[in-house]
């Protein structure tokens, strides 16, 4: 299974095709529903050892700092139980 998943995830190639840089950077939305993961540790409950963290969960702050900080704290939660 994890086989599976890690041959989709990294055969997946994505191009970007251009950027409006800094002066409208801001957050991603959307992403894996919080609902699917342990709030202590970021693990998948459907999926035992997958973790996810920062802006690929659908979590989103303010702007300010905020997103980092989630990026930062959710990266430091998942990696204490990897």
């Amino acid at each position: 299974m994890l086989a599976r998943i890690d041959a989709a995830v990294n055969g997946w190639r994505i191009r970007p095709n251009g950027s409006e840089g800094w002066r409208t950077a801001e957050v991603t939305l959307g992403g894996v529903d919080t609902a699917g993961l342990d709030q202590q540790t970021m693990a998948a409950k459907a999926v035992p050892g997958l973790h996810f963290i920062g802006e690929a969960v659908d979590v989103t702050g303010w702007l300010g700092g905020y997103n980092f900080q989630w990026a930062w704290s959710s990266g430091w939660a998942a990696g204490q139980t990897v």
